[in-house]
This record gives structure tokens, C-alpha cells and sequence, in this order.
């Protein structure tokens, strides 16, 4: 027993020593008090560093010192320097940007430095609290928009920002600079799923026929037939293209970082696919590639050689953005301004499912990694088909 005593006696002494070691308190003049901790020592100059924080009451500060002190017997760094802004800044520098693409990098941060710096930037990295948080999205979702616009942010957008800000908080944690990351305890938004819009064959006539002339014929085409993503388009050069053999091979993208166009090759590996065409598209890329041959020799050395098969008249190649711009405006010409690019990928898939096709031929064109999602899109796009089923099923066994 009295053993027992002299060593709890000991650790007591031991644990507050250790408190007094990393930690003081002192009265200011206004009769606050300012609790300081040692944080180790600066690497560059050798010297001890500290960080302080002000509290009305002692027993505040008291309390801080010992949290911190636990935090450093559990291993975790005890630096309180960084506000939310710098930390933030930090994680793009060291972590985001060496490790993710450079569209994924540019899409953080816009996030980072657009919305939440603005929003939580001043406050101390180990004081951000869940609540914090909350009241971002809660705020954000009614008065969040950048562009001039009045609203807040759909919830698919404020979805990214809530995994953009929990990766970094993450990552801080992994960095010894919080014990736990505050995100997540926050419930990520929940967002509505997108409306799948899918052309009939005669809306198709009447783009394609607007269209005429131009560029954007061509990719409004392929797209229709080919079920290909936006950047998959812009990317196809004439060496994808197997004439011979009637398929196109879907090996590179472009995307936009930075303001500037960036060829890649598709992320997903079931986009690396292969797509059957017949002589009816074989004839329509030919007819590009003549008018190729022409701008070519007019624009001589000056022509960019990119070998792209949607580009403009001197062979550079549209941005993404610009392709969406021009759909959207010759769609509202024929009054088809509900539909977005992609939901020419949609009619695609449902142009096949009328025709007879297998899903699983439409889930190997489309690029989908499963098959459920082909089948999740396609009972959007053809809720008949289940009536047309039944009907069939009827028939099949009913007695004769």
C-alpha cells in the first residue's frame, strides 16, 4: 500500500513536471492570462521555439498547457502556429501538388483559395471544430457562388469541398498536427442525382443539321455515335483510328489546368477501350481529314501538327469548355437548349438500347468500370422498355 503511494506520488510529480517543461502561465496587464508552450526548436537557427495563446480565466489556461501536453506523450506535434490559411497553403505546396494530376491540383485550388480560406482561414488549425464546418456548408449552400451570380452551391459541388477540406485535415493528422481531423465528424452533403436527359433520333437530325459547316458537326457525330466522353473526342487522332478494321481505339484525353490544354491518357482503365464504327463514319473522318489536308497546306509551317481529328482550321485544339459554349448555342437555335453536350453520350446509349443492343455491348462502348452503372443510366433513358418486357412476357405465356 504504501508502495503503491510513493509511486503515484512520483508519476503525479513526474506529470506536472512534464506540464512545466513544455508550458507556462503568465498575468498580463489587463489581467488575462497567457499561457506559452515550447514547441521544440527551430531547425534553421537552433533556438527554442514557443506558442502562446491568451485566456480570461487561469484555469483555461492550465487546461491548454495540459492538453497539449498529452498530445506530445501521444506523439503528436504541438504546433500552433499554423492557422487554418497557412496550413491549407502548405498542403497544396507539399502534399497536393506533387501527388495529384494537374487538373485534380487545379480544381483544390480554386476550392481552397476561392471558398475556404475566405470562409475559415483565420482561425487556428487545432481550434477548427466540426461546427466550423457545419456552418461553412449550411452558409455556403444559401450564398455561395463566385461568379456574380446570386444562390449558394449545389450540393454536388459543396460534396467536393467538404472531401477537398477532409483529405487536408487528413493529412494533417498524419503530419502530427491534430490529433483528429474535425471533417470527419461533419456529414457530407448529399446531392440530388442529375437528370439524364437522352435526344430522340429527330432532335439528333436537327442538331446535326444546325450544326452543318462547322467543326462542331463533327463532334456532335462522333458523339452520337460513339457513346465517347467530351475529352475522349478532343483527343482522338487519325493514329486511333483503324480504317481497315472499322474501330477507333481510345487511348488519350484532353483536359483544361492551369488555362492551358493538357493531353493525358484516361485515368479509368475500362475508358481504354475499343469502339466498332462502319463505313457510314469511316466516310464522314475522311471527309475531315480532306478539309485537314487543305488548311494545311494554306497555313504551311504555321499549322500545328497535332495529328487531332476535332480541331480548328489551323489544327489547334478547341478547349473542353469551348465545345460545351458552342452545343449550348446551336442547341438553343432549334430549340433544344435542355440538353448539355454529355446527354449526347446518354442518346447514344439509348439510340442502342432501341436498336436491340446488349447492355453489355453498350457498357464496353460507353467505358463504364461496371456494368450497373450502364443499367442505373439506361432506366433513366428508357423507362418503356420494362412495359415493352412485360408485354412481351405476357404474351409468351399466356394460353393459347
Amino acid at each position: 500500500m504504501i508502495l503503491f503511494c510513493f509511486i503515484s506520488i512520483v508519476m503525479k510529480i513526474s506529470l506536472l513536471k512534464e506540464v512545466l517543461i513544455i508550458g507556462s502561465i503568465r498575468k498580463t496587464k489587463s489581467g488575462k492570462y497567457e499561457a506559452f508552450i515550447y514547441i521544440g526548436k527551430d531547425p534553421a537557427t537552433g533556438k527554442r521555439k514557443r506558442a502562446s495563446k491568451t485566456f480570461k480565466l487561469k484555469k483555461e489556461a492550465k487546461d491548454w498547457i495540459a492538453k497539449k501536453s498529452q498530445e506530445k506523450r501521444m506523439g503528436i506535434s504541438i504546433n500552433t502556429d499554423y492557422i487554418v490559411k497557412e496550413y491549407l497553403l502548405k498542403w497544396l505546396q507539399d502534399y497536393a501538388e506533387p501527388n495529384l494530376s494537374p487538373t485534380t491540383y487545379d480544381g483544390y485550388q480554386i476550392i481552397v483559395k476561392k471558398h475556404l480560406i475566405p470562409a475559415l482561414g483565420a482561425i487556428q488549425l487545432d481550434e477548427l471544430q466540426p461546427i466550423h464546418i457545419q456552418s461553412y456548408q449550411s452558409h455556403k449552400l444559401k450564398t455561395g457562388r463566385k461568379d456574380g451570380k446570386k444562390g449558394g452551391l449545389s450540393k454536388k459541388t459543396l460534396l467536393q469541398h467538404h472531401r477537398v477540406l477532409s483529405k487536408a485535415l487528413k493529412q494533417a493528422v498524419l503530419w502530427q498536427l491534430l490529433s483528429y481531423n474535425p471533417a470527419s465528424a461533419v456529414k457530407a452533403p448529399t446531392p440530388e442525382k442529375p437528370k439524364i436527359n437522352a435526344m430522340t433520333l429527330e432532335e439528333v437530325y436537327k442538331i446535326l443539321e444546325i450544326a452543318k459547316g462547322s467543326w462542331m458537326y463533327y463532334v456532335i457525330y462522333v458523339a452520337v455515335n460513339t457513346g465517347m466522353r467530351r475529352g475522349e473526342i478532343l483527343g482522338l487522332r487519325w493514329q486511333d483510328i483503324n480504317f481497315n478494321n472499322k474501330f477507333i481505339s481510345v487511348r488519350q484525353t484532353i483536359v483544361k489546368a492551369n488555362n492551358e490544354i493538357i493531353f493525358k491518357e484516361p485515368k479509368i482503365k475500362s475508358s481504354k477501350r475499343t469502339i466498332r464504327i462502319d463505313n457510314e463514319d469511316i466516310d464522314k473522318l475522311n471527309e475531315v481529314k480532306e478539309k485537314q489536308k487543305d488548311y494545311e497546306s494554306i497555313f504551311g509551317p504555321d499549322y500545328n501538327k497535332h495529328n487531332l481529328i476535332s480541331c480548328y482550321e489551323d489544327g489547334s485544339p478547341p478547349f473542353p469548355d469551348t465545345v460545351t459554349k458552342r452545343f449550348t448555342s446551336l442547341a438553343k437555335k432549334v430549340n433544344l437548349d435542355n440538353y448539355r453536350f454529355h446527354d449526347l453520350r446518354h442518346t447514344h446509349a439509348s439510340l442502342m438500347l432501341e436498336s436491340g443492343t446488349q447492355m453489355k455491348v453498350i457498357q464496353e462502348r460507353l467505358g463504364h468500370s461496371n456494368i450497373t452503372t450502364t443499367m442505373d443510366t439506361s432506366a433513366h433513358l428508357q423507362p418503356n422498355i420494362q412495359k415493352e418486357a412485360v408485354s412481351k412476357f405476357k404474351k409468351h405465356i399466356k394460353r393459347k
